[in-house]
């Protein structure tokens, strides 16, 4: 697959107009605690050392992060819905957001169309083909398979001919960009096979900020939150959805405290109706925290608690990247997955892996895994902060994202 822009011929160093503007595209209740949406701000947090103005368009709901410019779609009422999955709404807000997204670039003439997601591209190639020249350049960041997705979470309900329907026009979509940034290495190559390598593509991972790097005093925060300092915490923090592997991470849990009478696990997201059903289907009060959505400004504490975390979700379905596993790696914990080739792009010799074929029963090796060799898990924690240093730092995805934007919009601006 053509990889341009590659690293040694493009330059970041010298801005071609003053505060050149970034519209990203984001088909999503921005900002919520998703996954989705924490890469769109660590990005856009990643570039601003950078001379450019990044403007957000978004849905109308969802708070504002600080210092960043977000613009919103009119209200949709009945339309209150932040989490991942389905919404019946989608459509009217997409059809919002074309024209919110025009009205913006017809305003703030930009050189670079971030869409965020498939709909995203689509919504910003609509919006260029509108636009006179010069037209700005397009960009795919694809954090996964669109109708993988969809089908992911049942939208299909075994209508084959709707997937099949959907993975044409994923194809379609993909072949409008002028690049695209695949999230994981799963993503590039389920592009690769929509596209069979004819677009421009790399693989973006998830930028982590500086304070998942820093080294937690685990004692204080252990007793800020109320958990015993003697204990052993095994943490996950993500979505609560089938998709996710909500189920396997609760059979899983479920054997391990039952096993381990000095364990106690820490389950962080929502929706929580799944997982506060078993911990009171199977006795778990004390010993498994259910604290719902965290925010993540304070994600970082909550992983300074723990000594293992683990991500059950299968190798399949969307093939979207894991963002958990890189605030995992940046944090310098031990990290429980399945096998798969984008957790072993990201990990290598760092993780824990589990077989697939196993299921829970998989994760519940891995983890035990950990327990029996603290100090070789510690040391392999340390290398998955290492690598998680070279390749989703602010410095790193910020340098990468310059590059991109520069070289993407020279030729329509005229800059060597």
């Amino acid at each position: 697959m053509n990889n341009t822009p590659s690293k040694n011929n493009v330059r970041s160093d010298s801005p071609f107009q003053a505060n050149p503007v970034v519209v990203h595209i984001a088909p999503t209740p921005f900002f919520a605690n998703r996954g989705c949406h924490i890469r769109i701000e660590n990005e856009i947090r990643a570039i601003s050392s950078y001379p450019y103005r990044v403007v957000v368009v978004t849905y109308h709901h969802g708070r504002n992060p600080e210092g960043i410019d977000v613009r919103r779609i009119p209200s949709i009422a009945g339309y209150t819905k932040t989490e991942a999955g389905y919404s019946p709404f989608k459509f009217l807000a997409d059809i919002l957001l074309f024209f919110k997204v025009f009205s913006v670039c017809r305003n703030e003439k930009p050189i670079v169309l971030h869409g965020h997601l498939h709909e995203g591209a689509l919504i910003g190639w609509a919006v260029r083909s509108c636009l006179i020249r010069p037209k700005p350049a397009l960009i795919l960041d694809m954090q996964g398979s669109l109708s993988g997705e969809l089908s992911a979470y049942g939208a299909f309900s075994g209508k084959r001919w709707v997937l099949r329907a959907f993975e044409w026009i994923e194809g379609r979509i993909c072949r409008m960009a002028d690049h695209v940034l695949c999230s994981s290495l799963n993503a590039f190559q389920c592009l690769e096979r929509f596209t069979r390598g004819r677009v421009s593509a790399e693989i973006l991972a998830d930028m982590v900020p500086d304070r998942f790097f820093d080294e937690p005093d685990r004692l204080t925060l252990r007793r800020r939150l109320g958990i015993d300092v003697g204990k052993r915490v095994l943490i996950y923090t993500g979505g609560l959805l089938p998709a996710k592997g909500v189920n396997e991470l609760i059979e899983a849990v479920r054997i391990l405290l039952e096993t381990h009478g000095d364990l106690v696990c820490i389950l962080a997201g929502y929706p929580t109706d799944r997982v506060l059903e078993a911990a009171h289907r199977y006795g778990w009060a004390g010993r498994c925290r259910i604290p719902g959505e965290i925010s993540y400004d304070v994600l970082s504490d909550w992983l300074g608690v723990a000594d293992v975390a683990i991500d059950p979700k299968p190798d399949a379905g969307a093939q979207e990247a894991s963002g958990k596993i890189v605030h995992y790696m940046a944090s310098g914990l031990p990290v429980v997955c399945f096998d798969s080739p984008s957790n072993r792009a990201l990990l290598g010799d760092a993780g824990f892996y589990a077989d697939g074929a196993k299921g829970p029963l998989g994760l519940v090796r891995g983890v035990e895994k950990v327990f029996s060799d603290m100090e070789d898990a510690k040391q392999k924690g340390l290398l998955g902060k290492r690598r998680a240093q070279e390749i989703v730092s602010p410095g790193a995805v910020g340098k990468r994202l310059a590059d991109v934007y520069h070289y993407l919009a020279k030729d329509r601006v005229g800059v060597s």
